[in-house]
């Protein structure tokens, strides 16, 4: 025999190697292959008999409209300008007001989903992220927590902003290094 016949190919000879290269492989193919909730909307365009999609993800939505991201739906049902907290101790700056907003969130996943008030920060025309006013409110506060599949949620954040700012929006994060950052305008 021949000494090229003797010789082990290099997959025999690298075992080890080769499997992380396999799995390395597999992982990027049903990684591209995998479904992912975001907020997508897709154009289909046809040519030569095969079809190629597009996808653009909107990043702004307004009041009213339901946002999917992360195994999450999120909706933002009201908000309320100059809320008035009805405590003595607890009012807004000179020149500025309190914006109250209603939020709805539900759990879309198969395992538990946690949720943040510090997810959401309110900006204002200027590009300044207000975090939450929490001696606002009292009543109906969205707190911290977690969600079981198919829970639900609704509660109410308030936020200290210069007063009739018209170009305000909610940020949300949902606070994973893979997730898009969404705002509601209003």
């Amino acid at each position: 025999m021949s000494q090229e016949a003797k010789k082990p190919n290099w997959f025999k000879k690298h075992k080890v190697l080769t499997v992380i290269i396999a799995i390395v492989i597999l992982g990027g193919i049903a990684g591209a292959g995998g479904s992912k909730t975001d907020n997508t909307s897709s154009n289909s365009s046809t040519s030569t008999g095969t079809s190629t999609q597009k996808t653009e993800e909107k990043t702004e939505f307004a009041v009213g409209e339901t946002i999917n991201i992360d195994s999450r739906q999120l909706t933002v049902t009201n908000v309320e300008r100059n809320y008035q907290t009805g405590n003595q101790f607890s009012q807004p700056e000179s020149g500025n007001e309190f914006v109250l907003v209603t939020v709805n969130i539900q759990n879309n996943s198969k395992s538990d989903l946690m949720y943040s008030t510090f997810n959401f920060q309110l900006q204002d025309t200027n590009g300044v992220k207000h975090n939450e006013a929490i001696m606002a409110i009292t009543e109906g506060r969205l707190n911290t927590g977690t969600l079981a599949p198919g829970g639900k949620v609704t509660g109410k954040l308030a936020y200290e902003v210069p007063q009739d700012d018209s170009g305000l929006k909610l940020v949300f994060g949902s606070g994973s290094i893979f997730s898009k950052t969404v705002t509601v305008k209003f």
